[in-house]
């Protein structure tokens, strides 16, 4: 249960790439029908503006006008969790009231992540400061745990903590470590309190056995049929096997490859638009060999899927 009385966020929730048009600038149409096709096989959320979303690369003022330009597009506000999270609290704050002011209530808040070996107290500070600037009951804040991005470790028990005090707001973690230790530990610990996602569809099964109430994952943009099959069966106590090890192979083919390019480039393979390719610098599209190592990759595990019978949805 979130702080706000509810679970909130349940399910697959698809981390978003940005498509990008030829000179860098967002393409906010190609994004609204990226985001109606991964709701329409399966996703119960989108996350806006994450790190699959290349979101640290744009201003401010970029990152306003894609969620303005997404929700006028006529993307539901109520499917959206905007990332927020800057290095500066005031820009995190207004970023966050930006997303309010458009009915987005669910922020996906990174701490502050130039400077590295912060104390906790240092932590539990930036975002004490952050809820009270925000000063908006709407808020559902979404703590982000990606230390191997950010550098900053935000632990079960600072999370608590958080909680403790801000229990209106604090309604979710989303937790990108990839150690499951520190995961199962957060579940257990917060996870009939509020809403934990898993960072990777790998943990989702046993995520969810332990609390979570779902994953928020970057390979939805290509998967995400056979990753909302896989929550379901779990959720249903039907069997997973098979379509566990389709899920966890696809994920597996793309984590050979930098993840945002490699997705970018099959998207642009998939589609035949080579839109899909581009990438905001320091990002490099993937190249053309490693695209159709990709490709065939990713085709031989739905073939092997569908031939044992795991009963995958079409993508």
């Amino acid at each position: 249960m979130s702080g706000k009385g509810e679970r909130l966020t349940i399910g697959v929730v698809a981390a978003t790439l940005t498509p990008l048009r030829p000179d860098g600038a967002p393409d906010v149409a190609m994004l609204d029908a990226h985001c109606r096709r991964l709701l329409g096989q399966g996703c119960s959320n989108i996350v806006l503006l994450g790190t699959t979303g290349e979101a640290n690369s744009f201003t401010l003022a970029e990152r306003r006008e894609i969620l303005t330009g997404l929700v006028a597009s006529g993307i539901s506000p109520g499917q959206l969790i905007v990332g927020t999270g800057c290095c500066a609290i005031a820009d995190t704050i207004a970023l966050s009231r930006h997303a309010l002011s458009l009915g987005v209530a669910r922020l996906l808040v990174l701490p502050p992540f130039y400077y590295k070996k912060v104390s906790d107290a240092g932590v539990f500070e930036a975002y004490a400061k952050t809820i009270e600037g925000i000063a908006d009951e709407r808020a559902h804040i979404y703590i982000y745990q990606i230390p191997q991005m950010s550098g900053v470790d935000v632990c079960a028990a600072l999370v608590e903590r958080l909680y403790e005090a801000f229990p209106q707001t604090i309604a979710g973690l989303k937790d990108s470590s990839g150690d499951w230790a520190k995961t199962q530990a957060l579940c257990r610990a917060l996870g009939d309190r509020i809403d934990v996602l898993v960072g990777t569809e790998t943990l989702l099964v046993r995520a969810l056995d332990a609390g979570a109430a779902g994953c928020v994952s970057a390979t939805a943009n290509v998967n995400a049929a056979g990753i909302a099959e896989l929550f379901r069966r779990a959720s249903s106590g039907d069997a997973t096997a098979g379509v566990e090890a389709q899920v966890n192979g696809v994920r597996a083919a793309f984590e050979r490859y930098p993840m945002i390019p490699a997705l970018k480039a099959y998207m642009a393979a998939r589609s035949a638009d080579d839109r899909w390719r581009n990438v905001r610098p320091p990002l490099a599209p993937l190249g053309q060999k490693e695209t159709d190592e990709l490709v065939a990759a990713v085709a031989t595990l739905d073939a092997s899927a569908r031939k044992q019978g795991a009963g995958l949805p079409k993508r």
